[in-house]
This record gives C-alpha cells, structure tokens and sequence, in this order.
C-alpha cells in the first residue's frame, strides 16, 4: 500500500513527504522440506509437507493409497491425518522428537482414541526407504539408539515451521537471528522505515486468528507512518529467546511501539513445563519472573503477558526471555 516491489523483487517506501507510503509484508511461514530436516534416502515419490498434501487432496481432488507417516504431533499433523483418511490412505504413525504431546491433550488422546493412529514420542526420522516409491522409514530412538523399519507407503512432514523470509531478506531488514523472518516491535515497525511485518511471518506459526488480529493491529501503525512519518523499529532493545525457547516475538521492545497485539509476547517453547515459569534478563541481571497458569510445551505457541517486561529499561542492553 503506496509502495511495493522494486526491480528483482526488491522492497521500494517513499521516505518523506506527505505521503511517505508502506509497505506491510504478510507471506507467512512454510513447513520445513525433507532436505532442510536432514532425512537420508533416496528421492522417492509419496512424500509431502502438509500444504502440499491438503493441496492434492482438497484442491485437485487427488485419491491416496497405502499406509502413512506422519512426521510430528503437532496440530497440523492431526489436520493431515485428518486428509489422509478422506483421501483413503490409512495413517499408522505419528512420531516426535518430544517425550511429551505437542497438542493439548484432548487434541492429543481424542485424536488417538478417534482415528487408532499409534504416537511414538522421542523418535526421529533417521531415513525414508524405497525405489520410486516410499517403501518405509527408518526411525532411531533418541533414549537407547534402537533403530526400527516402519512400513508405509506415504511420508507427510509436518510443522518444523520457517517463515517465508526471502523478500524480507531482499530488503536487507534486520532478522531474528533464529528464524531469519523480520524483527520488529510491538507496532509491528521494521528496521526499514516505513516497512511493516505482520503474521506468521514474524511468529512462525500461530493459528490463522492470530495472525487476523497482526492485520488489525498494524493498520495503526501504518497509519502513523503515511500521516506522521513514524514507522522505523530498533530504537529500544532487541528482545532475545534465552533458554528453553526458539523465538520471542516481538522481538524489539520500543516503548513508543506501544503494546502488541492482545497485549501479549509470543514465544515458541523448545521444552515442555508443565507450570511455565518466564524469566527476563538484562545485562546480565534478572528484572522480571512471572508463573504462568498455563504449560508451555513445544510445537504451540507461548502466549506471555507484555507486562512482563514493564521493568525492562530502555538504553541499558539487550534483553532475554528464558523459560524455567
């Protein structure tokens, strides 16, 4: 909106003026590939992301045969059990890095009681097997090292989300150094002026209504920006993910950004607490803990109160969020 994409796809804002324009870049995030998880074996056909799949089935009404894989147990990976079976394939197995379910419980055991998919937790995809066709995967099991063969004849890769950073990157925005999508504060601002980020994007990934409200939320700020030329983050302190969490988001705490979206700090946990005990640093000293009356547990998003860093003080250093 009143800029855009220059040549070779590079991010173009009319500083100044009356009319300064912005930008606001909503691509979302995508779903790790097999060669970005690391997976050995061969190039075999049967293998999908969840977007992918969901595509086949729903859009071009593809029929799938055989037994199925899928890799996570996160709420997508429900969703593609879900497609699976109304293609007509038969899903076996979800498996986990994770001890614990990544979903909330009646996801986890209703899922499991409903559709009688068996759920390995602790386990990695070490390989797929086949010639032509998925024939199996090999998974290693991270407490003892056993290796097992599972039979299957389709492979579906889920969560393990990255943001669709590319034009982002073009625009040489300052990234978070975990996910590489744009930082930005709690207005949404980058460290562009006038280039404004919202969505899964920046939080990869939270449910589709979260990502409504970022749309919400960031016409303000860009309101502020086409009237009053105010629209560049990382003024304030970058937010960092300590311990026991990937990514905080937003990831600049600037206090004339105001508060995001819902007032809350999103965070992706990287361990499960069944009590999530939030703790903030900054240069080197604790400034803030807060209980939280909800778990944390990987593959969901974290939702923190902004509150917690109200005793963060802007020009003394960056800022860490762990999770205890």
């Amino acid at each position: 909106m009143g800029g855009g994409a220059g040549p070779g796809g590079h991010l173009t804002a009319r500083p100044g003026g009356a009319d300064p324009g912005a930008v606001v870049l909503a691509t979302g995030a995508r779903e790790r590939s097999r060669a970005a998880r690391f997976i050995a074996g061969s190039r075999v056909g049967g293998v999908y992301t969840t977007g992918a799949l969901q595509q086949l089935v729903h859009l071009h009404g593809r029929r799938l045969e055989g037994r199925a894989v899928v890799v996570g147990v996160e709420l997508v990976s429900w969703s593609a059990v879900l497609t699976l079976r109304q293609a007509g394939a038969r899903p076996v197995l979800l498996t986990s890095t994770h001890a614990r379910p990544e979903v909330y419980g009646p996801v986890h055991w209703g899922g499991r009681a409903a559709l009688g998919v068996t759920v390995a937790g602790r386990t990695r995809v070490a390989a797929i097997h086949g010639s032509g066709q998925v024939s199996g995967v090999e998974l290693v099991n991270l407490d003892t090292g056993a290796r097992t063969v599972v039979p299957c004849e389709l492979v579906v890769l889920t969560g393990d989300w990255v943001p669709d950073h590319e034009l982002a990157t073009s625009a040489a925005l300052t990234a978070d150094p975990v996910t590489r999508g744009p930082r930005v504060d709690a207005a949404l601002r980058t460290s562009r002026p006038g280039v404004f980020a919202a969505g899964n994007l920046v939080h990869p990934v939270d449910t589709a209504d979260i990502a409504a409200l970022d749309g919400s939320h960031v016409a303000a700020a860009v309101r502020d920006w086409v009237t009053r030329g105010l629209g560049t983050a990382g003024r304030g302190e970058p937010v960092l993910a300590g311990a026991g969490l990937t990514w905080v988001s937003p990831g600049w705490l600037d206090r004339s950004a105001g508060v995001p979206a819902r007032g809350r700090l999103l965070a992706w946990p990287s361990v499960a607490a069944p009590v999530a005990r939030v703790v903030v640093h900054q240069g080197g000293l604790e400034v803030a803990r807060r209980s939280l009356p909800w778990p944390a547990s990987p593959g969901r998003v974290l939702r923190v109160p902004w509150s917690v860093l109200d005793s963060v003080i802007v020009g003394r250093g960056p800022v860490t969020v762990s999770l205890r």
